[in-house]
C-alpha cells in the first residue's frame, strides 16, 4: 500500500500519521530511539508501512494476549529496553454496580488525560487492569478514587502478574450469495443489502484500516472490516460451498 494513498484515504487522522512520519525520519537521521504514545491498530499498521524497506526497527508493547493499543519503540538498531508503560490494577466492591470499559475510560478522561496516553483497559469481574503512560501513573493513582458510584483502589502491578486480555472475538457463521463486501456486511449486521451499500458509499467502512467505498470489493481471508456505528469483524475463512453455490463463511466479530 502506497503511503500517499493511505493518507489520502484517512484524512481524518492525517495529523497523527504525519507525526509518525516525522518521528521515523528523525530516528533515521539522529540514531536516537523514540517511543510513541499508545497507537491504535491502524496507526500501528501505518508505522509498519513506513518502516518497510528502511533500516528501522519497530517494537510494540501493549500487554498480554491480543492487545489493541500499543506503544511503539522506533530505533535504528534492534534493542531490548524497558517501555515507559505502567499497569494499574483497579479493585473495589462491584457487587452492586458493574463497571464497563466505557466507565473506566470516562473516569480517566475526566482527569484531563488524553486518550493516546491510555492503552488497553482489560475489564474483569473483580475490576480492571489499565495500561497507561508511566509519566501519568502516579497522578492517576492519587486522583482516581471513585468510578460512577463505586469507590475504587488503584495500585501499580508488575507485568508478570498482569492477566491476559479476555478473548474479544466471537465466531459466527453466515450464508451469503457472494463474497462482495456489501453482501457480507448485510449478513453480519442483519441489514438489507441497500442499507449495507449506503454505508459503504458514504465512506463508513474501512478494510484493513483503509477507507473503502467499493461495495463490490471481494473480501479475503484475514481482512479486518470496520463499519462505523456497528463495530468490527474479521473475515476468517470460507468454510464450504452449498449445493446452491452459496458460501458458508466464518466471521469473527469483536464484542
Amino acid at each position: 500500500m502506497n503511503i500517499d494513498v493511505f493518507l489520502r484515504r484517512n484524512e481524518e487522522k492525517k495529523e497523527v500519521y504525519v507525526k509518525l512520519i516525522d518521528m521515523v525520519n528523525r530516528v533515521e537521521r539522529t540514531w536516537q530511539e523514540e517511543f510513541t504514545d499508545f497507537l491504535t491498530p491502524d496507526e500501528q499498521y501505518f508505522l509498519n508501512l513506513l518502516s518497510n524497506g528502511r533500516d528501522i526497527y519497530i517494537k510494540y508493547f501493549g500487554g498480554k494476549g491480543n492487545y489493541e493499543r500499543a506503544v511503539a519503540l522506533i530505533s535504528r538498531v534492534d534493542v531490548d529496553t524497558d517501555f515507559p508503560v505502567d499497569i494499574i490494577k483497579v479493585s473495589g466492591n462491584f457487587k452492586f454496580e458493574k463497571l464497563s470499559h466505557r466507565d473506566y475510560l470516562g473516569a480517566l478522561l475526566s482527569l484531563g488525560i488524553k486518550r493516546e496516553k491510555i492503552g488497553d483497559i482489560n475489564v474483569f469481574d473483580d475490576g480492571a487492569e489499565i495500561y497507561v503512560a508511566r509519566e501519568l501513573s502516579d497522578y492517576i493513582i492519587f486522583n482516581l478514587n471513585k468510578i460512577k458510584h463505586t469507590g475504587v483502589k488503584l495500585e501499580r502491578i508488575p507485568y508478570e502478574i498482569a492477566r491476559e486480555k479476555a478473548e474479544s472475538l466471537k465466531e459466527i457463521m453466515i450464508n451469503v450469495a457472494s463474497l462482495r463486501m456489501d453482501a457480507v456486511i448485510s449478513e453480519v449486521y442483519n441489514l438489507s443489502r441497500s442499507e449495507a451499500s449506503s454505508l459503504i458509499k458514504q465512506g463508513n467502512v474501512k478494510v484493513n484500516y483503509i477507507s473503502n467505498d467499493d461495495q463490490s470489493y471481494k473480501l479475503d481471508r484475514g481482512d479486518i472490516v470496520s463499519v462505523k456505528g456497528f463495530g468490527r469483524f474479521v473475515f476468517n475463512s470460507v468454510v464450504r460451498n452449498t449445493k446452491s453455490q452459496r458460501f458458508v463463511v466464518s466471521i469473527k466479530k469483536y464484542v
